[in-house]
C-alpha cells in the first residue's frame, strides 16, 4: 500500500513525543512515540536495547514493537513503542529513524532483534554504530519446531545447548568445541538450521561481542520471558486502539511506581554485608540493591575460590594468574597500582559494567578500600536518577522543581561516573 506523505510530529512542553502516518485511506499506517520519562530512561540506560515487534494488539492487526532495555534496579524499561501495519524494511526504517531523533541521534551500542529478513536490511541501513544482534531466546525457542519434540522433548539435549549458548563466559574456541562435540553426540550435523546457526554465531553468541560495553545486559532468559509476559497483555484481536493504549498507559505507570519503590528502598536502607571486605561496605553505599547483591556474590567467591597461580611484570604494570578453585579456571588479571587501572581476562566489567571477584581479590590485597572511579558507571549507582536531565536540544526530561539544574547531553550522562 502507497502511504501518502501526510506525517504529523508533536513534541509537548513535557517532552512527549509522537510521530505518525496515514495512508491515503487516512486510516493510522504507523506510530512512534516516546514519553519524558522514557527518553530519560534511555539517556541513563541505553547502552543495550531489544526491539521486539512480535505482539499483535488489536482488531486491526496493527502490530505493537516496544524498544526495551534495563534500569539501575536490573528491571526491564522502556524506551518507547510503536504500532506498524505490518513488518517490513521500510516500517523499520522509519520507526528507528524516529527512534534516534527521539533520542537527539545517540544510538546503543548494542541492538538487540529477531532474525526477520527485514529486519537485517533495515538496522545496518539506519543504525551506524550500534552492533546488532540476534535475540537469543528468539532463537532458542524455535528448537521443538526445528529439530522436532524427538529430541527436544526425549533427550537432554536442549538442556545441554542452553549450557552452551548462554555461558557468557566462553571464548570463542571453546564454543566452538562444546558446540561441535554436542552436536555430532545428538547426530545433528546435517541439520540445515543448526548449521545456518553457527554459521552466524558471531551475531548471537555472546563469546564473540564481549568487548561491547554492557553486551550482557539483556542476554537471560527470565528477561526476556518477563518481557514478553509484560508485554503479552496487550494482546486483544479484538481490542480498539483506544483500549490497547490504556492498557499500555496503565503498565508505563506500573512500571515507573515499580521503579520509584526500588528508588525509595536503594535511597533509605543498606543491605546486609556478608564479608569483611571495604570493598563490599563500599558497594552497598553506592549500588541499588539490586546490583549490590550480584557484587556480593562477587566478594564472597573472591575469599572462598581466588588464588593466584603465577604473576609476570611489564613496566608498571603486574600480571597475575588467578586461579578460581570452584570452577576450575584460571584468569590474567592486568594491574597498574599507580593509575589503578585493572582488566581481567574474563572482561566482566566490560559485559556487565561491574568488576568481577579476580579484579576484587587483588584490589582488596592491595589495601584498596573504594572501588575506583573508573569502575563505578553511574547507570547501577543510587543517584542516576537524581539530576535533572535535559537532552541535546535543551528539551527538559522530566519534572523538577529544583532551580539547580546541569544541561547534559546523552553522551555525557552515559559516561559520567560518580
Amino acid at each position: 500500500m502507497f502511504v501518502d506523505q501526510l506525517e504529523t510530529l508533536h513534541q509537548t512542553q513535557e517532552g512527549f513525543y509522537y510521530v505518525y502516518d496515514i495512508d491515503q485511506n487516512k486510516c493510522l499506517f504507523r506510530v512512534f512515540w516516546a514519553n519524558a520519562a522514557a527518553r530519560r530512561n534511555y539517556a541513563l540506560y541505553g547502552e543495550a536495547v531489544t526491539f521486539d515487534p512480535t505482539y499483535s494488539t488489536n482488531k486491526y492487526d496493527m502490530i505493537f514493537a516496544p524498544f526495551t532495555g534495563v534500569d539501575n534496579h536490573k528491571k526491564s524499561v522502556t524506551f518507547g513503542a510503536s504500532l506498524i501495519s505490518r513488518e517490513n524494511d521500510q516500517n523499520f526504517k522509519w520507526i528507528f529513524t524516529k527512534f534516534l531523533d527521539c533520542m537527539s541521534g545517540k544510538e546503543p551500542h548494542c541492538f538487540f532483534t529477531d532474525q526477520c529478513p527485514a529486519m537485517k536490511i533495515a538496522v545496518p541501513a539506519i543504525f551506524t554504530t550500534a552492533a546488532h544482534r540476534y535475540c537469543m531466546w528468539h532463537i532458542m525457542k524455535k528448537l521443538p519446531e526445528k529439530l522436532g519434540t524427538t529430541v527436544t522433548k526425549e533427550t537432554d539435549f536442549v538442556t545441554r545447548l542452553n549450557s552452551v549458548v548462554w555461558d557468557s563466559d566462553l571464548e570463542p574456541s571453546d564454543f566452538e568445541e562444546r558446540w561441535c562435540s554436542l552436536i555430532s553426540e545428538f547426530q545433528l550435523e546435517d541439520n540445515s538450521w543448526l548449521k545456518y546457526l553457527f554459521s552466524k554465531r558471531q551475531r548471537w553468541i555472546l563469546a564473540y561481542y564481549r568487548d561491547i560495553p554492557l553486551s550482557c545486559l539483556l542476554r537471560t532468559t527470565q528477561r526476556s520471558e518477563s518481557e514478553n509476559s509484560f508485554f503479552k497483555r496487550f494482546e486483544n484481536p479484538h481490542g480498539t486502539l483506544v483500549e490497547f493504549w490504556m492498557l499500555f498507559q496503565s503498565a508505563m505507570d506500573q512500571q515507573r511506581y515499580t521503579q520509584k519503590s526500588l528508588d525509595r528502598d536503594s535511597d533509605h536502607s543498606l543491605p546486609q554485608t556478608k564479608t569483611l571486605l571495604s570493598l563490599e561496605v563500599h558497594a552497598s553505599t553506592v549500588y541499588t540493591h539490586a546490583l549490590f547483591y550480584e557484587f556480593q556474590q562477587q566478594c564472597v567467591d573472591s575469599l572462598n575460590s581466588c588464588s593466584a597461580s603465577d604473576s609476570s611484570r611489564e613496566g608498571s604494570t603486574s600480571f597475575l594468574d588467578v586461579e578460581i578453585s570452584i570452577f576450575h579456571k584460571t584468569y590474567t588479571v592486568a594491574f597498574n597500582p599507580s593509575t589503578f587501572n585493572a582488566t581481567c581476562s574474563c572482561k566482566m566489567f566490560e559485559r556487565k559494567g561491574y568488576i568481577c571477584k579476580q579484579i576484587i581479590w587483588i584490589l582488596s590485597g592491595k589495601g584498596i578500600k573504594k572501588i575506583p572511579d573508573k569502575y563505578l558507571l553511574s547507570r547501577w549507582t543510587k543517584n542516576t536518577k537524581k539530576m535533572p536531565l535535559y537532552d541535546v536540544h535543551g528539551q527538559l526530561l522530566d519534572d523538577f522543581n529544583s532551580s539547580d539544574v546541569t544541561k547534559l547531553d546523552f553522551d555525557a550522562v552515559n559516561s559520567t561516573q560518580l
